[in-house]
């Protein structure tokens, strides 16, 4: 039977390590995985605790499971970087571990005064390591230094902190104010090395190095890049890009009859939202689609060959036809002029369409 105090526990580990990534300004992507993957955590940490720790006295028990336990850490600590990129300080699950080791020693053996000693020194050792390479390891890349440094600037004499002496009269106030709004939200995406690019286009050159082996990292270079040097490394066009083709070509695909307008070829994720915005706030009430049937009377199920229609997720209006339905060009430039004469209403142009059997 599961115990209310068994299950409290991992609930609000669950919590606070889910509030820990919201307040690291993650996205709604990131966020949802990073949710599952705590939520897997804490699933094998029960049943670990449940189904294998069956004697809590038993010293073998117990450090078998804090070594089962220190493997799921470090698979989440793999996971979470590669699938997020946020790189967790995997030193603290090492220390949290290794004292946890400790303790169960300390706490299950009879231990003499020397040894003892012996476990503390080895805790202090751990710890006096763990600060004596703090500021060689953290952070450790300018992606990390954005995250955990510059989300927290909040005026351009905080930014001068930040930057290296050689660097300090380089950054003007106008560059700062340029720069601020790109330092409080999470870039689009990343590229290497150091280079940020956001929903609007514009990307964000970061440079950082130490002065001294010994010192933490200092910003060497931010700035937001000319056009036409971000153009080369830019990923996502500034503008949503459509060319007149059926999504990744599939003109082939057996469900096909024909394809019209011109499609989503190359965009990023909001300018892919906007766009199927865009279309259904055109034909996204029935009242719409209704009125744009009476003018095509008769192509309707039952005394008509459409069977189905609608607005694809990929972006592109859909219509599909009885499989014994003879094609019939006429019908097809028919039903496609209504549409596009209301989609130029709204300023969509080459109103992307597709016709397929059912």
């Amino acid at each position: 039977m599961i115990r209310k105090n068994d299950v409290l526990p991992p609930v609000i580990l669950f919590l606070l390590v889910v509030g820990f990534f919201y307040n690291m300004s993650a996205s709604v992507q990131e966020f949802i995985v990073i949710a599952v993957l705590t939520a897997l955590l804490m699933l094998t940490a029960y049943l670990t605790r449940h189904y294998y720790m069956t004697d809590r006295n038993s010293l073998k028990q117990s450090i078998i499971s804090i070594c089962i336990s220190f493997i799921k850490f470090t698979i989440f600590y793999v996971a979470v970087n590669e699938l997020t990129g946020f790189s967790l300080d995997y030193k603290f699950f090492v220390l949290f571990f290794s004292a946890l080791l400790i303790w169960t020693l300390w706490e299950k053996l009879h231990l003499t005064k020397l040894e003892k000693g012996v476990l503390v020194l080895t805790l202090l050792s751990i710890l006096g390591m763990r600060y004596y390479d703090a500021a060689v390891t953290t952070p450790a890349t300018a992606v990390q230094f954005y995250r955990s440094e510059l989300g927290e600037i909040t005026s351009f004499e905080n930014m001068q902190d930040l930057l290296m002496e050689d660097y300090r009269e380089e950054l003007t106030l106008e560059d700062f104010r340029d720069l601020e709004p790109y330092l409080q939200q999470p870039p689009l995406r990343y590229n290497q090395p150091a280079l940020l690019e956001f929903k609007d286009g514009q990307m964000v050159m970061l440079e950082v190095s130490r002065e001294d082996s010994d010192k933490p990292l200092r910003i060497s270079s931010i700035e937001l890049l000319p056009e036409k040097v971000a153009s080369y490394f830019r990923h996502y066009p500034l503008e949503i890009e459509r060319q007149a083709d059926y999504p990744q070509g599939n003109e082939g695909d057996g469900v096909i009859i024909e394809s019209r307008g011109a499609f989503v070829s190359r965009a990023s994720f909001y300018q892919e939202r906007d766009w199927y915005e865009r279309l259904i706030s055109v034909f996204g009430k029935k009242e719409v689609w209704d009125e744009l049937w009476e003018e095509l009377d008769g192509l309707q199920a039952p005394e008509g060959p459409i069977r189905g229609s609608g607005t694809n997720k990929d972006g592109y209006l859909e219509f599909r036809f009885y499989e014994d339905w003879e094609v019939d060009q006429e019908v097809l430039d028919e039903i496609y002029a209504v549409f596009k004469n209301r989609a130029s209403e709204h300023g969509i142009t080459d109103l992307p369409v597709v016709f397929k059997w059912h």
